[in-house]
C-alpha cells in the first residue's frame, strides 16, 4: 500500500479505509500533489497483517458491473419529499435528508459529508441528533476527508450501529470490513450515484478566487449546487462570516471548476474505470439525480432512489408518507448516469492540467484555456452551443433537454 507503488497511485480510491482499519497506526492519509488524498505506510510500524488489502478496492478482483438480473431484484423510484421548504434547500429531491432524520431517530449514529470552512475542504463527521444533520444537505464535489469518522466506525462497530453516507468506494470499503467483523447487519450504507472525484487542487485555486472577488478572508458555507435558477443548473452559493449569501458563480458564462470538473481530466485516476460505480452489490440504497426525460421539465428536484436491500425497504417504508413518488426502469435512467462508462483522458494532456493545478503561479482559468485548446472542432462547437442554450432562461433550457433526450433516447 505504500505511496510509491505506482500501482497503488493508479488504483487508490481514496476511501481512506485502509488507514482506519490498520491496526498498528502504519498508515497515514496525506494529499499529494496532485491534490489526491492517498494512504502513506511506515514501514517500521507495518507488521504484514494484510487486514489494509481486505477491504482495498484495488486487491479486488471479483468486481462486476450489476447485470439486468440485480437490476431487477431492486426497487427504482424516482421521488422528492412533499415538504416545499426542504426540498428548496437540497440540491436534488431531499431524500437523503428525509433519510438521516428518520435513521437518527431509529436510534443509528449517521456519518455524512460536511464543508469545512476553516480548510475549505469536505470532511465526514458523525452525527448523533437530528440537530446536528444539517450541515450534510447539499452535494460536495470535492473528496472528503474520511479518516477520523471512519477510525471512530472501526472502534465502535461491535457497539454502535450507524448509517452511513458516501461514495461507492466508501461504501465498498465499509461493507468488506463490517462483514469480516460480522456487524453488517448493524448498518444501513448509502451510496451515491457516482461521477468521479476531482483533483483538491482544483477546489483550492477556485475558493480562493471566490474570496478574492468577494472580498472575504473566510467562507463559511458553500452549496455546490444550488436552486437559485432551479434543479439542473449548476451554481455555486457562498455564505460568508456575517451570514449574508453572496452568489458567486459565472454559470451564464463558463464555470471555471465546473468545467474541469467535467473534462473528466482531473478526476482521480481510479475513477477512470471504477467499476463500484456500475455495481449494487455493496450497498443498501444508492441515491442521486434523476436526470433524464421523464423529469427535465421538473424544476425542484427529483431524486433517483435504489432500494436495493430488504432494509432499505423498509427504511424506505417509515418516510414513504413525506414522499411523492413512483416507480420508474432502470432503462430510463442509468444511461444518463456515468454507469458502466469509462472515462478516457487525454494521458499527456491530463498531466499538463495537473502540473498547471499544482502552480500557484498559473490561474485556474489557465487550465480551462488548455483543456478547450485541445478539444476536437466539432466539441468546442458543442461547447459554444451548450454556452448558448445556458445563456435562456432555465424554462426554455430544459425544453431543449427534453427534446435532445427524446431525440437521444
Amino acid at each position: 500500500m505504500n505511496i510509491l507503488d505506482s500501482s497503488a497511485i493508479r488504483k487508490c480510491t481514496s476511501c481512506q479505509m485502509c488507514a482506519a482499519v490498520c491496526p498498528k497506526g502504519a498508515i497515514t492519509i496525506e494529499l499529494d500533489m496532485n491534490g489526491f488524498y492517498r494512504p502513506i505506510v511506515d514501514d517500521n510500524k507495518c507488521v504484514d497483517c494484510s487486514i489494509c488489502t481486505k477491504v482495498c478496492y484495488k486487491f479486488d478482483t471479483c468486481i462486476s458491473v450489476s447485470d439486468n438480473q440485480k437490476l431487477n431484484s431492486t426497487i427504482l423510484y424516482g421521488g422528492f419529499v412533499k415538504d416545499p421548504g426542504l426540498l428548496n434547500k437540497t440540491t436534488s429531491g431531499g431524500i437523503a435528508d428525509l433519510l438521516a432524520h428518520q435513521l437518527v431517530k431509529d436510534g443509528y449514529k449517521c456519518v455524512g459529508v460536511v464543508y469545512d470552512s476553516e480548510n475549505d475542504n469536505a470532511k465526514d463527521i458523525i452525527a448523533c441528533r437530528e440537530n446536528e444533520l444539517k450541515d450534510f444537505k447539499g452535494s460536495k464535489y470535492i473528496q472528503s476527508y474520511t479518516f477520523s469518522a471512519f477510525k471512530e466506525i472501526v472502534k465502535t462497530c461491535k457497539t454502535e450501529k450507524y448509517a452511513i453516507f458516501g461514495t461507492p468506494c466508501h461504501i465498498y470499503a465499509l461493507d468488506r470490513y463490517l462483514k469480516l467483523k460480522k456487524v453488517r447487519d448493524n448498518f444501513v450504507l448509502i451510496d451515491l450515484y457516482c461521477h468521479g472525484c476531482p483533483s483538491m487542487n482544483v477546489w483550492k485555486k477556485f475558493i480562493k478566487d471566490v474570496k478574492i472577488k468577494t472580498r472575504q478572508s473566510k467562507i463559511d458555507y458553500v452549496n455546490f449546487r444550488s436552486k437559485i435558477k432551479g434543479w439542473g443548473s449548476f451554481y455555486v452559493v457562498v455564505v460568508v462570516v456575517d451570514g449574508k449569501p453572496i452568489y458567486y458563480s459565472s454559470d451564464d458564462k463558463n464555470n471555471d471548476f465546473y468545467d474541469l470538473f467535467f473534462s473528466d481530466h482531473i478526476l482521480n485516476e481510479a475513477c477512470h474505470d471504477c467499476k463500484l460505480r456500475s455495481t449494487l452489490d455493496y450497498t443498501d440504497i444508492r441515491l442521486g439525480d434523476f436526470w433524464g426525460k421523464q423529469y427535465v421539465l421538473n424544476n425542484k428536484g427529483v431524486s433517483a432512489i435504489s432500494l436495493v436491500s430488504d432494509r432499505a425497504r423498509s427504511l424506505f417504508s417509515e418516510i414513504s408518507s413525506y414522499v411523492s413518488y413512483q416507480q420508474e426502469k432502470y432503462d430510463d435512467f442509468l444511461p444518463w448516469q456515468s454507469w458502466g462508462k469509462i472515462h478516457a483522458p487525454n494521458q499527456s494532456l491530463r498531466e499538463l492540467m495537473l502540473k498547471q493545478l499544482q502552480d500557484e503561479k498559473v490561474p485556474l482559468h489557465a487550465t480551462v484555456i488548455s483543456f478547450k485548446e485541445h478539444q476536437t472542432f466539432v466539441t468546442k462547437m458543442i461547447g459554444v452551443a451548450k454556452s448558448i442554450v445556458h445563456l435562456l432562461p432555465l424554462s426554455f433550457e430544459k425544453q431543449i433537454r427534453w427534446l435532445f433526450y427524446h431525440i437521444k433516447k
